[in-house]
């Protein structure tokens, strides 16, 4: 890249930033910008003179992405249509460590984002999507913030489940899951081994019975096979101590938080339908409704991507480069400095697809990844290259708006 630009290093409380009239050149040092609107428009005012400095009126400004902190100075860039481009911190982190004081101050990240500005080629001008695009991505995001608090409450629940009925959750393996309705409701109102014991089993399965939507068949399963391990366990507290009122509220906070998520999930669901291509990435083998979903509100518009190195490049899997002397360099680790939740997705999408061996187009190239005759990838690095098989397959799929055919 080349020409003027004004690089801002975005941070919590306090921001810098430092004009370019070229590479190599700045115009001054960097100086703080408060976010406000009287700092923004000494931005502009900077803008100004340096136009004049460069005798050039298409002036940049050039930012790393900083999750939630960098959206009152993109929201300003937009309101006064002016060209930005936003960096991923391992980009410019990685001009960083090119200095042998490889130093990291705010006033210095500056110049190491104008370092990257100028050494890169491919950079994109950054273009705000559509509306529905926009909002799909932050309801993505928002569903993936519930999704670790309800990590967390799930955590806080086994830790009790373990003190007080330990190894209950083993007792119905094949049969359901510990976090199924049935099970849920058995530990609500039994909270201790003791507490489930004190009742007749025909009694708990018609209590439980009334409670729920399940066969009656079904109920008796689960409740025998806890009424058995209850007999059996040895529990860790008494049927009065606090943990066993603990256990009700966390059961009754982890139930609150998955209604939550499916909540959340349901609307994503519902708003990535109405996306032209989504029936195309829905339709391979491997990917449900719910990551499909959620890969279509991570990659947004995919019509801004010119070419499958682009959209590559954007999901950080295009490989790093580090070529030497007869070495090519391009069979190595990805490069990781694109967009982490959809890679994240594409590699659970590449996972499950292997899972279910439908010997498909996506699980044979999985497994010749393994079982090539040179150098065979482990599980992991097989999974990554066929999670960018298959990102390319959503762009030539999409592009053509054609499904799946394995």
């Amino acid at each position: 890249m080349n020409g003027p630009v004004i690089t801002v290093d975005v941070s919590k409380g306090s921001c810098h930033y430092q004009p370019y009239v070229e590479n190599g050149k700045p115009m001054f040092k960097a100086k703080i910008l408060h976010d406000t609107i009287e700092g923004f428009e000494d931005l502009s005012k900077t803008m100004e003179k340096l136009k004049e400095k460069s005798s050039n009126n298409n002036v940049v400004v050039v930012f790393e992405a900083t999750g939630v902190y960098h959206r009152c100075l993109q929201k300003y860039l937009d309101d006064k249509s002016i060209t930005y481009y936003i960096i991923s911190p391992l980009m410019s982190a990685a001009y960083r460590k090119t200095n042998i004081n490889a130093n990291k101050t705010d006033s210095l990240d500056c110049g190491h984002i104008a370092k990257c500005f100028y050494g890169e080629q491919d950079l994109r001008v950054y273009k705000k999507q559509a509306d529905i695009y926009e909002d799909l991505r932050h309801t993505n995001r928002y569903y993936e913030s519930e999704l670790n608090f309800l990590r967390q409450r799930k955590t806080s629940f086994r830790a009790l489940l373990d003190v007080i009925y330990p190894r209950i959750d083993k007792c119905f393996k094949g049969y359901a899951s510990l976090y199924d309705e049935v099970p849920m409701m058995v530990l609500k109102m039994y909270p201790h081994p003791k507490l489930l014991l004190k009742h007749k089993e025909e009694t708990i399965v018609k209590t439980i019975e009334n409670k729920v939507h399940h066969e009656k068949k079904f109920v008796r399963q689960i409740v025998n096979k806890m009424y058995e391990a209850a007999s059996k366990c040895y529990s860790g507290c008494d049927e009065n101590d606090v943990e066993v009122i603990r256990l009700k509220e966390s059961i009754v906070s982890l139930q609150e938080q998955e209604s939550k998520c499916n909540a959340i999930l349901n609307e994503l669901i519902n708003k990535a339908m109405e996306v032209p291509y989504f029936k195309s990435v829905a339709s391979i083998i491997g990917v449900g409704l719910n990551l499909a979903s959620r890969i279509v509100a991570e990659i947004g518009d995919i019509s801004r991507f010119n070419s499958r190195r682009a959209i590559s490049a954007y999901a950080g899997l295009n490989p790093k480069i580090r070529q030497s002397g007869d070495e090519d360099g391009t069979h190595l680790a990805i490069s990781k400095k694109g967009n982490r939740h959809l890679r994240c997705l594409l590699y659970l999408g590449a996972s499950s697809n292997y899972r279910l061996k439908k010997h498909d187009k996506l699980y044979e190239f999985n497994q010749k990844k393994r079982q090539q005759s040179i150098f065979p990838l482990k599980s992991k690095a097989a999974n990554i290259a066929t999670a960018h098989k298959l990102l390319v397959i959503i762009y030539a799929l999409s592009k053509n708006n054609q499904e799946y055919n394995s």
